[in-house]
């Protein structure tokens, strides 16, 4: 009976040892990972060439935007198809992020998770509104 609870405590203790082992290793390269430059991925879309996509004046888009349609609202109401903005703005991404990768002004790691990240970012820029909640009060 004493080898029996003995091999569960040492059971016991080696299993902690590793998980705290693990532990570690993520504070570790939680640390290393903020040494590294910081970097941000933002752009400027143009806008007048989003108009031209969906076949609306500025006039037109902003008064859209105002009563809380987004992007995606805004083509469907001008019989866009959805794909038809993903690739436009896909086409855009990959044309900014292809000249930074060029140009060496962000590692290849990170260009590599961004152009994974891209079809929730682009789904998400095209569906919101920040204006919704307000037009519907």
């Amino acid at each position: 009976m004493k080898k029996l609870i003995f091999s569960v405590i040492a059971t016991l203790f080696i299993s902690n040892s590793i998980s705290f082992s693990d532990v570690v290793n993520a504070e570790e390269n939680a640390n290393y990972s903020t040494t590294e430059k910081q970097y941000e991925y933002t752009l400027k879309y143009n806008y007048a060439e989003i108009y031209t996509l969906l076949k609306l004046t500025e006039v037109e888009f902003n008064l859209y935007w105002q009563q809380g349609l987004s992007i995606a609202e805004m083509a469907e109401k001008q019989g866009i198809e959805r794909s038809v903005l993903e690739e436009y703005f896909v086409t855009f991404h990959h044309k900014v992020l292809r000249e930074w990768q060029i140009r060496d002004e962000v590692p290849e790691h990170l260009y590599f998770t961004q152009v994974y990240r891209l079809k929730d970012e682009i789904n998400e820029f095209i569906d919101r509104n920040p204006n919704k909640d307000q037009a519907q009060k």
